[in-house]
């Protein structure tokens, strides 16, 4: 499979996950819903590379850089990114996500020598203005919907998304290595959330404490299930295309197209809501889906 299709199936998997998700991140809380849905992924993960006999594949000098990706990439970016969006909303939380693709971008120059050259580049920036004007612009005002409930204070909600976005951007870098070595993609996906498990529940309390994330609603039947297919279809599946394709090509590359989510969910919100983008969402579209040629 190209990479560049692994990174823009992984966006459309993370545009459904954070559709469903909305509504029981926002009553259980942020970082409560990331440390029960990393346990079902670690499961899930752990199960499939035991299966595949994949772990021997990882070398013990790499497990470092691994545990780093986990540490920052999912105790740090996901716990981040979830806390900001109960507070601002998926909407709000996109655009700040956003800023990590270009971090990537940037680190993927300057560690890897990866290059751009002027189709890739142009294609670049256009993607990545695409999606800001597609967020920005997302929404009609007047929205009160769940997806754009603000709850306590933006500023705070906008510091939690952008350090949502540094530790995506960092958690990627620092697993490139590893996959370039070889290592088996769902054998590195499975330590680095096993090693970023750990940490997050034994942070939990001070951590939610600080995030003042004190909400303990009961998890329901049905939020079970939400928080299943949430982990399966944006971590098991969708983190695993994103290490794939940092394996097989460019991070920067890679990021800029994984962060096309909040395109993709456009349409779907407009289903949900019945209340069209406005038109410099879809301009925004259009300016991605040209970026995105130009990257393919």
């Amino acid at each position: 499979m190209p990479y560049q299709l692994a990174a823009l199936i992984a966006a459309s998997l993370w545009a459904t996950s954070s559709i469903i998700a909305t509504d029981v991140v926002r009553r259980i809380g942020g970082p409560r819903f990331t440390r029960v849905r990393m346990v079902v992924v670690c499961v899930l993960l752990g199960t499939i590379v035991t299966i595949r006999s994949g772990w021997e594949t990882l070398a013990v000098d790499d497990l470092w850089l691994v545990g780093l990706s986990g540490l920052v990439g999912l105790t740090i970016g996901d716990i981040a990114l979830f806390t900001a969006m109960s507070r601002i909303g998926p909407r709000r939380t996109s655009v700040l996500f956003t800023a990590n693709a270009p971090m990537a971008a940037i680190g993927g120059v300057w560690l890897f020598g990866e290059t751009f050259d002027l189709v890739s580049g142009t294609g670049a920036v256009l993607t990545v203005v695409g999606i800001l004007l597609a967020v920005v612009y997302g929404n009609r005002a007047g929205a009160s919907d769940t997806f754009e409930k603000i709850e306590g204070s933006l500023p705070i909600g906008a510091f939690w998304g952008l350090m949502g976005a540094v530790g995506q951007a960092a958690g990627a870098l620092a697993a490139k290595p590893v996959l370039d070595d070889g290592a088996d993609t769902l054998a590195v996906a499975a330590t680095r959330a096993i090693i970023a498990t750990v940490a997050m529940w034994i942070v939990a309390l001070p951590s939610d404490s600080q995030l003042g994330a004190t909400r303990r609603g009961r998890i329901t039947p049905r939020d079970w299930v939400i928080i299943v297919v949430s982990g399966t279809i944006a971590m098991v599946i969708g983190q695993s295309l994103v290490l794939y394709a940092l394996g097989e090509g460019d991070a920067g590359i890679t990021t800029i197209l994984s962060s096309t989510t909040p395109v993709l969910l456009l349409p779907a919100l407009w289903v949900i809501t019945r209340k069209p983008p406005a038109l410099g969402a879809w301009i925004g579209a259009g300016l991605s889906v040209l970026g995105t040629s130009l990257l393919i």
